[in-house]
């Protein structure tokens, strides 16, 4: 049986990268159930990985996946994320390693020794090429595709690969971005279809049963409170523990909803729960703080709020899927901004800083119901759409599900 490679940052505990490849599958046992028949999905990052108690995928490092005979491969599909511009040496510091290797590295990144830091750090993983999730056609009946991938590609950022890459995009089988942002960096190459984040289709799949099913006891008694569900990656948030905690209060004590802090990101480099344990101190145990969940729970506590905010992508798509009101936090996040702004809707179509989420809440949460769930059910529509385009043009449709 021949295998279809998921390749992606599955390898670290972070909400959005280790969900969107379940998302998929679940997309292809409910539309080509045949597929099964044929193929085998092979998930694979940098690293072997088993982080399956929080509900993620086991990958298998690349370096095991690449190495030798490709004939097994029928397709390599690319899912997600700021592909696009992660280089070996910017996807090291988002794992753990030995603080002297990363401080090696780090001296490299400084004394401005990037090139030799992709090198490092690409043997280290034994990569079969550089910017790791930008995959090669490594044989000529391989198919390649990418799906909603996300990031830049700049002759700044990408030297001395930039050809490289750029011919690995225009000889992809299958190329969607998740934003206008994205397009942008590739048009003057190839022309990618555009369509919302892969993770959109969430509330097709996911029901509230399954949420209970994979969710605590904590977890699924927040179905009956009220609440705000606040994430803050610390180098994103752009505002202090104390601002933070006033807002927040001023939001509970004025719209009469808990406060709930849930991190989303866990990998290196996000440490969402650091920043929010120094916000829930200065709450004096007013705001309840949430950890070590699994996805699902993350995914149960942002469906049952009654406003997200945050820093994060995936939770920002969370709610869009949901129909939850949510703002984004700092306009500095540009790819939060920019996704934003191509498919949220009316004051939430933007990011705010905190000390701004005051004059605005009031608008996001008194948003038209009807209109915001029609609005979801048609980006759901626009993500299933991209992975039907997908598998279509990979050739893996053979085995589609009766009508």
């Amino acid at each position: 049986m021949k295998k279809v490679v998921i390749l992606g940052a599955f390898d670290r505990y972070n909400y959005g990268d280790n969900l969107m490849p379940i998302l998929f599958e679940f997309f292809l046992r409910e539309y080509y159930p045949g597929f099964f028949n044929s193929y085998h999905l092979e998930f694979s990052a940098l690293t072997d990985s088993d982080l399956s108690k929080y509900r993620a995928k086991k990958t298998v490092a690349m370096s095991k996946v690449f190495d030798g005979r490709l004939d097994d491969i029928q397709a390599v599909i690319s899912i997600g994320g700021e592909v696009l511009c992660a280089s070996s040496s910017g996807l090291f510091f988002h794992m753990n390693h030995s603080k002297r290797f990363v401080k090696f590295v780090k001296l490299l990144k400084w004394k401005r020794f990037s090139f030799l830091a992709d090198i490092v750090c690409k043997k280290f993983y034994k990569l079969p090429w550089e910017y790791p999730y930008i995959p090669q056609k490594l044989e000529p009946h391989i198919k390649v595709g990418f799906n909603t991938v996300g990031g830049g590609v700049s002759r700044n950022a990408l030297e001395p690969y930039i050809h490289s890459v750029r011919a690995r995009l225009s000889e992809a089988d299958y190329l969607s971005v998740r934003d206008k942002r994205t397009e942008g960096s590739l048009k003057t190459f190839c022309s990618p279809e555009v369509f919302p984040d892969s993770a959109i289709v969430m509330a097709h799949f996911v029901n509230d049963e399954f949420l209970e099913k994979e969710s605590g006891a904590r977890i699924n008694e927040l179905k009956n409170e009220d609440y705000i569900c606040f994430q803050a990656a610390p180098e994103k948030v752009g505002a202090s523990y104390y601002e933070c905690k006033e807002v927040l209060r001023s939001l509970s004590e004025q719209y009469g909803l808990k406060v709930i802090l849930c991190p989303i990101g866990y990998a290196s480099g996000h440490d969402d729960i650091e920043f929010l344990r120094e916000v829930g101190k200065l709450s004096a145990g007013e705001f309840e703080i949430l950890d070590d969940l699994n996805v699902w729970e993350i995914m149960s506590v942002i469906r049952y709020s009654k406003a997200f905010i945050g820093t994060s992508l995936h939770g920002v798509i969370t709610a869009l899927s949901f129909s939850i009101p949510h703002v984004g936090v700092n306009r500095r996040v540009a790819k939060l901004d920019r996704f934003l702004a191509d498919w949220s809707l009316g004051p939430s179509a933007r990011c705010y800083s905190v000390l701004e989420i005051p004059d605005i809440f009031e608008s996001v949460v008194n948003v038209n119901k009807a209109h915001f769930c029609a609005h979801s059910e048609h980006l759901i529509e626009l993500g299933l759409k991209n992975n039907h385009r997908l598998v279509q043009a990979l050739g893996l449709d053979n085995q589609k599900a009766p009508a």
